[in-house]
C-alpha cells in the first residue's frame, strides 16, 4: 500500500481525485459502494455508505488524512465549476476523461483507475478489493475484534475466514 500512496505523489490530472478514492477505499469500502457515493453522503467527518451486500446503510468515520484528501478533491471540483460543481445530489467521484467528463466514475472506471495506479507504483494484480482486505487485516492487527472489523466493512456474515 505504501507504494500506491507514493505513486499518488506523481503529478497527474486525476491525482487529487485518485487520492480521495484511495483514502475512501482504505476505510474498507467496496468499489461499488465508493462509486455509488454522492456528495450528500459526506458531512465533513463521516461517510454515509449504502452497502451493496446485506446491510442497508452504515456510517464510516474517516481519519483526518482521508478527510483532508476528500475535502481537497471537493475543493478542486468547486474551483473547476460546470459539470464538476459538487452539488449535494451529484456523484462523489467523477470521470475526468474527455468522453465521460463529469459523469459518475462507475465500478469499471474505479477498477481501471486502481489498476493504472498499480502499474505506476509497480504493484501487480492490484484491484479495489485489495484495499478492503488490507483494512480488515490492519484493524485486526490493531486489536479490533474481527467481528467488529467485519461490521465496519459492511460484511454481514459472522463466519470468520
Amino acid at each position: 500500500m505504501s507504494l500506491l500512496w507514493e505513486a499518488l505523489n506523481f503529478d497527474d490530472a486525476t491525482r487529487v481525485r485518485d487520492r480521495a478514492i484511495v483514502a475512501v477505499l482504505s476505510h474498507g469500502l467496496r468499489a461499488s459502494e465508493a462509486s455509488a457515493l454522492n456528495v450528500a453522503h459526506w458531512n465533513g467527518k463521516i461517510l454515509t455508505v449504502h452497502r451493496s451486500k446485506g446491510q442497508n446503510v452504515s456510517e464510516v468515520p474517516l481519519i483526518r488524512e482521508a478527510r483532508s484528501y476528500l475535502e481537497a478533491y471537493l475543493e478542486w471540483r468547486q474551483q473547476q465549476g460546470g459539470v464538476f460543481e459538487p452539488l449535494l445530489e451529484s456523484p462523489m467521484f467523477l470521470a475526468q476523461d474527455p468522453k465521460n467528463k463529469g459523469q459518475r466514475l462507475g465500478y469499471k472506471g474505479l477498477h481501471k483507475m486502481v489498476r493504472k495506479l498499480g502499474a505506476v507504483a509497480g504493484v501487480e494484480d492490484i484491484n479495489p478489493h485489495r484495499f478492503q482486505h488490507t483494512f480488515g487485516m490492519e484493524v485486526t492487527r490493531r486489536g479490533v475484534d474481527p467481528l467488529f472489523g467485519k461490521e465496519l466493512m459492511g460484511i454481514k456474515s459472522v463466519q470468520l475466514r
